[in-house]
């Protein structure tokens, strides 16, 4: 690496620290490039170049986050008992615990999102096409082992399983639910979009 090269993405870093600082203090929404650039000790100028934007910067942040999440949730996911419902419930239910220490983050994150980039758009599909995955993996599960219908259409359904997901940041954040509680909904959640896709038993 040049000297060019590691003095750039030594900016980067002290731009991603900074901002993730900020964000966690006052919000996305109050903080400024000017506040993180302050912050890093660094010049306005020098944050675009490494950043098109402030939500570039949260993209990144969320994605560091994302990764160490789903890292967590693809050793667990093997290891998961009981039912399709049951694992796909623990999922979400893990994902809550560790989302939940920074709710308003993810909550900044749902509001950004509406008309952020088509780049940025791409980014986040493909990590929430990750997770996706894993509820997927799930359901065929559940499908060899005659748990879950065989024609149900699993990509839809676990899209359906992936919008209670998100959903369900929104009212913990505005409705002050532990993770607990949060959990205790999902289930009761999951129940009823379950019997939609569950084998019914022969008489």
């Amino acid at each position: 690496m040049g000297v060019r090269e590691a003095q750039k993405r030594a900016t980067r870093e002290k731009v991603v620290e900074a901002a993730r600082q900020l964000f966690e203090e006052i919000g996305y929404e109050e903080t400024t490039i000017r506040m993180i650039a302050e912050r890093a000790g660094v010049s306005v100028g020098s944050v675009f170049t490494t950043f098109e934007s402030k939500v570039d910067i949260f993209n990144h942040i969320l994605f560091e986050k994302f990764e160490a999440l789903f890292s967590e949730l693809k050793q667990i996911s093997p290891y998961l008992k009981g039912s399709t419902r049951d694992r796909i419930a623990s999922l979400m239910s893990i994902a809550y615990g560790v989302e939940s220490r920074q709710l308003e983050l993810m909550i900044s994150h749902l509001g950004a999102s509406h008309g952020w980039p088509a780049r940025i758009e791409e980014e986040s599909n493909q990590r929430h096409g990750r997770l996706l995955g894993l509820f997927r993996a799930a359901l065929e599960q559940g499908q060899a082992s005659g748990e879950i219908r065989t024609d149900a259409d699993l990509d839809l359904f676990s899209e359906m399983l992936f919008a209670v997901y998100v959903r369900n940041y929104r009212k913990a954040y505005y409705e002050k639910l532990t993770p607990e509680a949060l959990s205790a909904l999902t289930e009761r959640q999951l129940a009823l979009l379950f019997e939609g896709v569950e084998a019914k038993a022969s008489a």
